[in-house]
């Protein structure tokens, strides 16, 4: 009979109000001076002392995410042996310790430690008095104490574990209290590993929301940095506004925060109703979790929080883990995980990055790609990009490549919103016209004449120069750069605006065709690797591979084979 008293103490703590505790500051729980009965403070845990903590290591591979769990309510007052009444638990009380870690912690690491590093602190909780009054005074006044002992110990294990890690903050009742507070005490790059909060039977509401960025509510299974919450009720009449009156709440069943309905243990029905923000169960006697005090599990089901749908919490902290770690875990990492190099390329670059029909790519670009991928250890996958859309492509999400290549300046503008490598081909901008006419263009001012027709391909720093650039020329934007050579020696247009690095190709290969100023570019800069940001080892890792092949020689090779002018 006393653990079922126990148990249903611990569903209570939720009472507390949030928005009052985040700007406490005094210390008196009873602010108006009226004379009070003499109290007890018990002594601060040192959180230095690993009795302070229940922990589990079940994370065998290293995937998994670090777990911080914050226990709910264990006690009623209590009275020291010289009559002085006491509001928190003991945390050096071993009955204390015993109802907080066999009553909740350890049965909790059992679904939250597998696969996972899970951390709970013994706490200085409040009693279940101070939310028996139902006052939020009083709560406000209270939890202080309770609050400050849970971000000592959340510092203390922040600061001590790897922070490359997914982290997860999770809480039942006076523990979901303390993860809404928690989240508000946070850093901008504690909450960047943030991979989920639990709030389990307790509210977060819209002054929560306003007050802190870092609680942003669960969509759906997946998201990560969010905050999932949930109440449970028989019947919305019995929804109790101190505990469940969220403003926010999603199913943990089928991760909806609609009304669509979800089939749990074969015949409980889990329902969200999105006016009141708490899940309904229906065809669940809920018997397990009897009436206390006429105050909970009258038609709440506050007490299953953190058992009804454990299950499905372990899956989905390994679903949201797995998602936090494709996105935030080191760019290398992941692809030797996915075993090949995503590289985006435009395949219609010769002689940097060209598609044949067949599908097979070959450039001097593409095996600068093959190198990186080789130095990665990897495979390698081109992906279709193009002028127009590389920068879209490059930052598109999901991510469909890891970098692009084959052409591309390095410019400031780039740079603004992406990473780029160091140099590895001199380039700038020149023409490519009929042989014929070579003698015509000898400068920027013979080009720019309303009676030269000038061809660029769309999207890319050909058209920017010749927007900036030629005023008075006529200009041709024609899709596909690799027929604009074609077009040009068959007289649809005068000349291309073009590469250093491409147009010697052309004229090889097309007798037709002259570049005259190709030793008199009109820019000069350096064609590089193009990523997202975030990506930094990826790109210490490309600039190791271009530094390499410069001091090898490889680079100058490669320069050779392709016919381009080596500068470095």
């Amino acid at each position: 009979m006393k653990r079922t008293r126990l148990w249903l103490i611990a569903a209570i703590l939720t009472i507390c109000g949030t928005a009052a505790f985040a700007s406490c500051t005094a210390n008196d729980d009873n602010p108006s001076g009226q004379a009070v009965e003499s109290r007890y403070v018990p002594v601060a845990p040192d959180y230095s002392d690993p009795t302070m903590w229940i922990t589990e290591d079940g994370d065998e591979d290293g995937t998994g995410a670090d777990v911080f769990y914050v226990v709910s309510t264990w006690e009623d007052d209590w009275t020291t042996a010289d009559g002085k009444v006491c509001h928190y638990a003991d945390v050096w009380n071993p009955e204390h310790r015993a109802h907080m870690a066999d009553l909740e912690m350890k049965k909790v690491a059992t679904y939250m430690s597998p696969g996972n590093r899970f951390f709970a602190p013994f706490y200085r909780h409040t009693t279940i008095q101070a939310f028996m009054t139902n006052n939020e005074d009083t709560v406000y006044q209270r939890t202080r104490l309770s609050m400050d002992d849970v971000r000592t110990a959340f510092d203390l294990f922040q600061a001590q574990r790897d922070q490359s890690r997914p982290l997860i903050i999770a809480g039942f009742s006076q523990g979901g209290l303390a993860v809404v507070e928690l989240l508000k005490h946070i850093d901008d790059a504690t909450y960047s590993q943030l991979a989920a909060a639990y709030v389990l039977g307790y509210k977060v509401t819209k002054a929560d929301m306003s007050a802190c960025s870092h609680i942003r509510p669960a969509e759906g299974e997946t998201d990560t940095g969010v905050t999932i919450c949930y109440n449970t009720v028989k019947d919305v009449k019995y929804v109790l506004p101190l505990i469940a009156g969220s403003d926010i709440c999603i199913n943990p069943v089928n991760w909806c925060t609609d009304a669509t309905p979800a089939t749990l243990h074969d015949t409980i029905t889990i329902t969200v109703s999105p006016e009141h923000h708490v899940l309904v169960a229906t065809n669940y006697s809920a018997s397990e979790y009897p009436p206390f005090r006429g105050f909970l599990n009258v038609g709440d089901i506050h007490s299953c929080e953190p058992w009804l749908y454990s299950e499905c919490l372990q899956r989905n902290i390994k679903v949201r883990t797995k998602e936090w770690r494709k996105i935030h875990q080191p760019t290398v990492t992941r692809i030797q995980e996915r075993g090949k190099l995503l590289v985006g390329t435009t395949g219609d670059y010769r002689p940097l990055s060209y598609r044949e029909v067949d599908g097979n790519y070959w450039g001097f670009g593409i095996e600068m790609a093959e190198k990186i991928a080789e130095r990665i250890g990897v495979g390698i996958e081109f992906v279709q990009t193009s002028w127009p859309t590389l920068t879209a492509d490059v930052l598109a999400e999901p991510q469909t490549c890891d970098l692009a290549i084959g052409g591309i300046t390095i410019t400031d503008t780039r740079k603004e919103t992406m990473l780029m490598s160091d140099g590895y081909l001199a380039n700038g901008k020149t023409i490519l016209c009929r042989a014929a006419d070579a003698d015509r263009y000898q400068s920027l001012a013979d080009i720019d004449k309303p009676e030269v027709r000038v061809m660029v391909n769309p999207g890319g720093l050909n058209e920017k120069f010749a927007n900036e650039n030629l005023t008075h020329a006529t200009i041709i934007v024609y899709q596909k750069n690799e027929e604009i050579p074609n077009q040009v020696a068959e007289g649809h247009a005068d000349m291309m605006i073009t590469e250093i690095t491409e147009a010697p190709w052309y004229v090889q290969t097309d007798t037709r065709l002259a570049a005259p100023l190709l030793n008199a570019p009109f820019t000069h800069g350096e064609i590089g690797v193009l990523m997202r940001k975030g990506q930094d080892d990826l790109l210490t890792l490309v600039n190791a591979v271009i530094a390499q092949m410069k001091a090898d020689g490889s680079l100058r090779q490669l320069h050779e084979k392709y016919g381009l002018v080596y500068a470095y």
